[in-house]
Order: C-alpha cells, then structure tokens, then sequence
C-alpha cells in the first residue's frame, strides 16, 4: 500500500516561505518513509492547495500534517472544509477521492518545536 504524506502551510507572497516548505519535503523524501510527499498551502491564493496536492498523488493512504503552531482557523475550519470534512480540532480519517486521508494535529505542541525554539536561540554565535 502506498502512503503519501502532505505538508500543510499557510503560504506566502514571499519565497522563502515555499523554499523552507520545500526543504522540509526534500528531508522527509530522501527519508524514504513515504512514497509521496508533496507541500501545499491553507491560504485560498496560494497553490498547490491542500486537494490539489492530493488528487496529484497515487498513494491509497495520504497523511495531511499541518505546519502550523496550534489549532487556528486554517486547521480546524478551512482545511476540514477543503476536504469536506468535520470541522473542529483533533485528529480527522475519511476519505477523498477515493483515498484513505488523516488530517493529522498541528506540530506546534511537539516537544522538537521547543527543542527548535532553543536551537535558534543557543544555535547564534556570538
């Protein structure tokens, strides 16, 4: 069975923001824990949007990860409703377009974030 996985972000006008998006898929392909990762963005104007990255992909099973820091609107509102799903904060199965889809919870509470939060801290050479 293949498994895919989508990093969700807000997006931005800036490009930075798409090349940190793309690093971070570049880490989890070479990885080689899925068989498809793709990036897309919550914010209406950016794309590849959350259902677009996702009728792109072959995988039976798609994992959406949130790159947000806590339950916000993009996550428990705009991205449930892209997907039509339910609304709300926890973790979310079904199924869209014929694939197995779990919205998974937002990174921010994650003990790394705080461990990253040090690092840009601890990691200035003064």
């Amino acid at each position: 069975m293949r498994r895919g996985l989508v990093i969700v972000g807000h997006g931005s006008q800036l490009p930075h923001y798409r090349e940190v998006m793309e690093k971070h898929r570049d880490r989890i392909e070479k990885s080689g824990v899925f068989d498809e990762v793709r990036i897309a963005f919550a914010a209406r104007n950016r794309k590849p949007s959350p259902d677009e990255a996702i009728r792109s992909m072959q995988s039976e099973v798609v994992y959406v990860v949130p790159l947000f820091i806590s339950y916000g609107l993009h996550v428990t509102e705009d991205l449930p409703e892209i997907l039509n799903f339910p609304k709300g904060i926890g973790v979310k199965e079904g199924e869209f377009e014929g694939k197995k889809v779990i919205i998974c919870e937002p990174i921010g509470e994650d003990i790394f974030v705080t461990y990253a939060i040090l690092n840009s801290v601890f990691g200035i050479k003064a």
